[in-house]
């Protein structure tokens, strides 16, 4: 049987390699990588499934938001509307404010991880979106979003 497909969208090349790799040794999993959000839509366009059910191969993909071009909140708005919430996404991301958690949270991320990344909870995501527990993710994701929402509004000290 196929291992799951994920993709790794990250116009820094090294670092989404990297991650690629990382997804590999687990030994579950098979990773592509794109490196602009054109060259996302061209990886999901080939792997549609046409026959049966339809859906896609890539069951989940890793998302970076600042990219040349287009940019990865509007990449998620897009395979929202193509190809609707069968695809996991997660935000892997170095940018944290509220209007790009609300852009996240309204495509129904899974996850928003920052980087520097700790590759275990990177691979705990995978597993558990992978164990069919995507709604519960997201659920707990918009909760951390709200949290998020709370300390932002707090005044500093």
């Amino acid at each position: 049987m196929a291992k799951p497909l994920v993709m790794v969208v990250d116009d820094e090349v090294d670092l989404a390699n990297s991650i690629a790799e990382i997804i590999r040794r687990t030994n579950r999993y098979e990773a592509i990588t794109a490196y602009s959000a054109k060259e996302a839509l061209e990886h999901l366009a080939k792997n549609k499934i046409l026959f049966g059910f339809g859906g896609n191969k890539i069951g989940m993909i890793l998302l970076d938001i600042k990219m040349p071009g287009m940019d990865g909140l509007q990449l998620l708005e897009k395979i929202r509307k193509e190809y609707g919430e069968d695809i996991g996404i997660s935000m892997v991301t170095a940018y944290e404010d509220m209007e790009k958690w609300d852009r996240a949270t309204a495509g129904f991320v899974v996850n928003y991880i920052t980087k520097p990344f700790d590759p275990e909870e990177l691979i705990k995501t995978i597993d558990r979106f992978f164990e069919g527990k995507e709604t519960e993710m997201v659920v707990e994701t918009f909760e951390k979003h709200l949290q998020k929402k709370e300390e932002w509004g707090k005044p500093k000290d």
